[in-house]
């Protein structure tokens, strides 16, 4: 089990660190983005991986909302994909809070902040997954982030993939061939992600 919070200073510290060419393609997200191999699956883009896995929108004194300085905007990038929101529905599903309306509320302000300062980025959310198994619990509030998610997206400009119609089964839960936990895809999951992004991403050299 990852220590979420030491994980997420750990990971800070490295963007500090690192020197990044400006022009790339930044990926800001959670475990799905942080844990995709983007050279083996997508080669061909400068992807500059901002995932922290177990990262969440921002609700409290650490999440994306928080780092979009050495996460996004230190990084100069041409393209930014957004993908996040899983980790808070996890936590009302377990918690029973932050509301659905929190996490709405925070997941645009996080948009709303990167187009503020990039206004003329393009920006690409991918929506959430379902999940299916022990992480279960979350399934009902993925189709109402889902809807909002689509909404700030036409709100604010931003290109929307819809990965989630792609990997559900009929009875709303991720399906079983595409993760190894019930949360997190496999290589299979991997590779349907990256054939669905290989046609909004630019090709950045």
């Amino acid at each position: 089990m990852i220590d979420a919070e030491k994980h997420y200073h750990e990971r800070m510290q490295v963007f500090a660190n690192e020197t990044v060419e400006p022009g790339g393609i930044v990926f800001l997200g959670s475990s799905h983005l942080e844990w995709f191999d983007t050279d083996k699956f997508l080669p061909g883009h400068r992807i500059v991986n901002r995932g922290i896995a177990s990262d969440r929108l921002g609700i409290g004194d650490r999440g994306i909302l928080h780092r979009l300085d050495v996460s996004v905007f230190d990084c100069r990038p041409s393209f930014i994909l957004f993908q996040n929101g899983i980790n808070d529905l996890g936590e009302l599903a377990r918690q029973g809070e932050p509301s659905l309306d929190e996490i709405f509320e925070c997941y645009e302000q996080v948009v709303a902040a990167i187009r503020r300062r990039l206004p003329h980025v393009p920006v690409c959310i991918v929506n959430e997954l379902p999940t299916t198994g022990r992480f279960a619990c979350c399934v009902p509030f993925v189709p109402p982030l889902n809807a909002h998610i689509r909404h700030v997206a036409q709100t604010y400009g931003c290109l929307h993939v819809d990965f989630y119609r792609d990997v559900v089964n009929d009875d709303g839960e991720l399906r079983s061939e595409l993760t190894y936990d019930g949360l997190h895809l496999n290589e299979q999951g991997y590779r349907l992600l990256a054939d669905r992004l290989k046609h909004v991403l630019p090709t950045v050299s």
